[in-house]
């Protein structure tokens, strides 16, 4: 039951946070590229690449900053379950296209899957590297 509710408020806290983050982004950078979208979606593959790094290496991790359990269901599953959004970026770039928005959309698909997978790089490869000073 404890981790079913440490999912749940991580999912919460993350749904809220992408909620806040879409919406300020919005106003900040009117038009029709999901700019708040993109950003939560590379915030939240940084941030797993150095949460996953933590937890696969936890024997090279100090005791005093390793992830309990329940702990890591709240960030993983939940918070960043809740922040990252496939399915917005879905709709956000065939939105574009219907719109004959082809470059925004690509741009989308660049940014989302490309940047994304590069900003999971460099959040494990920072982690790593931090591991091995």
């Amino acid at each position: 039951m404890s981790q079913l509710l440490a999912v749940g408020l991580g999912g919460f806290v993350g749904a809220v946070a992408r909620y806040s983050i879409t919406e300020f982004m919005a106003k900040k950078f009117p038009g029709s590229f999901p700019v708040g979208t993109l950003v939560v979606n590379l915030a939240g593959c940084f941030v797993i690449g150095i949460l996953m790094a933590l937890i696969l290496h936890k024997q090279q991790v100090p005791p005093s900053i390793r992830m309990q359990e329940h702990v890591s269901l709240f960030l993983i599953s939940g918070f960043l379950g809740s922040l990252t959004t496939f399915s917005t970026f879905g709709y956000h770039t065939v939105s574009l296209l219907r719109n004959s928005e082809v470059n925004l959309a690509f741009l989308n698909i660049f940014g989302n899957v490309v940047v994304g997978l590069f900003a999971v790089w460099l959040g494990w490869t920072s982690v790593i590297f931090w591991l091995e000073k």
